[in-house]
This record gives C-alpha cells, structure tokens and sequence, in this order.
C-alpha cells in the first residue's frame, strides 16, 4: 500500500519526464528545455541561497550549464540513481524550488540523501514541509527505501524545523562534510526510516 501524501501525475506535459502531485504543489523531472526557467530561478535566488548552498562558479547559473544539469537529472533518473524534482504550485508552471534524492546505496543499506531549496518569496507557506513529505512518501515507496538522510548546517534553523516537523532523529555532527559559501562546512546530520511515515 503507498503511503499517504502524493499521487503519480497521470497526465505529463512535453517537458516533464515524470511527475508527482502533493495537495498543493506540483514536483517534476523537467527536460533539458526547461533550463531557462532553472536559470531564472537559481539567478533570483542566487543571494538568498548563497549561505546554505554548495559553493558554485557563475556559468553555473546560465542556460548552457543548467541545460547539462537537467540531461544529467533525466539519465540518472532514469538510471535510479537521482530524484531530482523541481517544485511548481498547481496551475502555475515557475519554478518555487526543489527537493531531490541522491547518494542511493541498496543492498544491506537501502538508503539515500535528500537536498532542498525554495525560492525566497515563497518561504513560510508549508510549501518545503508539503513538498518533501510528499517526495519521501513517493521514493520510500518506489525505491524500498529504509533510511533517508538530510546533512544542515548548524544555523540553519528553519530547515533544522522542517526535517524535525517531519519525523528526522538527530544523529550528530559532520565534520567538514560540504563546501558551503567558500568553505568547508560541518553539518548536523539526521534521518528517518521507513516506519516513521
């Protein structure tokens, strides 16, 4: 039985590989022609990212580059090695974010990552916590996952709520575990299992 919180999209547009619908929210593997879209929201939100995200070169936000992030997204979904979806709300086709799932490892482990991010003007809605609850329902389902991890920089208190609102146990401190911003970062790591949702 699937868990509660998502549904698969029954009908795709042309630049969606494959999709999902939470409530609210609609979450896509968007095609290689959508990199315009992605340009324009990592652009807009280039600042309001910049102290919590990986530390990326200025071609990365162009239309080139991110047309090479997104063949890369469809391959490695495709491949079951990437979730990579990109948030919308229902009806409106920008881009308000994304949450995707990667470092997947099987076999004794059944686990992966996740990573997220939100547009600025769309923060404080319950959009992350619908679209992450959502995504995690979907990958523990189709993957038979048993353990999603989240790693956070230790001042990042709303994203430290979201993963706690949303069932996360602490497990402790990376040291050194990304370069966020120009360095190399610690970060709190958590998780949660398959019978937590």
């Amino acid at each position: 039985m699937s868990r509660a919180g998502y549904s698969v999209a029954k009908k795709r547009a042309r630049y969606e590989m494959f999709a999902l619908e939470t409530e609210n929210l609609r979450l896509s593997v968007l095609r290689k022609s959508e990199a315009p879209r992605i340009s324009e929201y990592l652009l807009n939100n280039m600042e309001f990212h910049r102290k919590f995200s990986q530390t990326h070169t200025d071609d990365y936000f162009t239309v080139s580059t991110q047309k090479k992030y997104l063949a890369y997204d469809c391959n490695s979904f495709l491949e079951g090695s990437l979730v990579p979806f990109w948030i919308s709300i229902k009806g409106d086709e920008k881009v308000i974010g994304r949450v995707s799932f990667f470092n997947f490892a099987f076999g004794g482990m059944m686990s992966c990552a996740c990573g997220y991010h939100l547009d600025k003007d769309h923060t404080g809605r319950g959009y992350m916590t619908e679209a992450l609850r959502g995504a995690m329902a979907f990958v523990f389902d189709e993957y038979k996952l048993h353990r999603i991890e989240a790693f956070i920089v230790p001042e990042n208190t709303p994203s430290i709520n979201l993963v706690k609102r949303l069932g996360f146990h602490y497990e402790g401190l990376r040291r050194s575990y990304m370069h966020i911003n120009g360095e190399y970062r610690d970060h709190e790591a958590f998780y949660i299992l398959e019978d937590d949702m």
